[in-house]
């Protein structure tokens, strides 16, 4: 898994462009938030944080555990918009990926779409679903609801964000104050001290 971390961005480029491919043969419906941005995206205010992870990356499962509280402050209490961009490092990702876009198009709230998170990495860090029926019936057991449509524009959007921020591994945060003032922490450690500058910036504490 450390290996797969340091994966180089055109190889992530690659795999992005494969899991494109691999995605779109699924069922097609309505598109994912209608307009420019595709990407699943909570919340509101100046600043906007990218989170880069991969369901089957054990530091980001580790760190969802730890943080998933944090991220719901962030969003409750405003300034802040966050985006999820998952990268398709490992075989199944793909396939957790899709299942995740569902489930946020499927969603009435951030909750609902972080809870479909939330079982996605359990179910990754258990290997407890490895075919596409036993993703939707591991979903279906904890009542999250799926929505399936074409997420091929969403993936598309995927790589750009990857590609502006030179993004390299998982798990990655990129915070965006500015478009002058852009920070980037990669690895458990660096994503802490992200998050600890944020509550600085907002004057909040959390």
């Amino acid at each position: 898994m450390l290996k797969l971390q340091k994966l180089s961005l055109p190889v992530v480029a690659v795999l992005g462009y494969l899991c494109i491919t691999f995605i779109s043969a699924g069922s097609i419906t309505t598109a994912y938030g209608a307009g420019g941005n595709l990407v699943p995206s909570y919340g509101s205010g100046q600043y906007q944080l990218f989170i880069f992870s991969d369901y089957f990356c054990q530091p980001c499962q580790n760190l969802e555990k730890e943080i998933d509280g944090a991220v719901l402050e962030i969003i409750a209490r405003g300034g802040v918009k966050v985006s999820f961009v998952d990268l398709p490092i490992y075989k199944l990702t793909p396939l957790y990926a899709r299942y995740f876009l569902f489930a946020a198009n499927a969603s009435k709230s951030y909750k609902d779409a972080l809870l479909a998170r939330k079982v996605l990495f359990d179910t990754a860090w258990r290997i407890g679903a490895t075919t596409e029926p036993q993703l939707e019936n591991a979903l279906k057991s904890r009542n999250i609801p799926i929505k399936p449509y074409d997420v091929e524009p969403t993936l598309k959007q995927y790589n750009d964000i990857v590609r502006q921020y030179k993004v390299r591994g998982t798990p990655t945060f990129v915070f965006v104050y500015s478009s002058a003032d852009v920070r980037k922490y990669t690895g458990s450690e660096e994503i802490r001290k992200g998050l600890s500058d944020l509550r600085k910036v907002l004057g909040q504490p959390y």
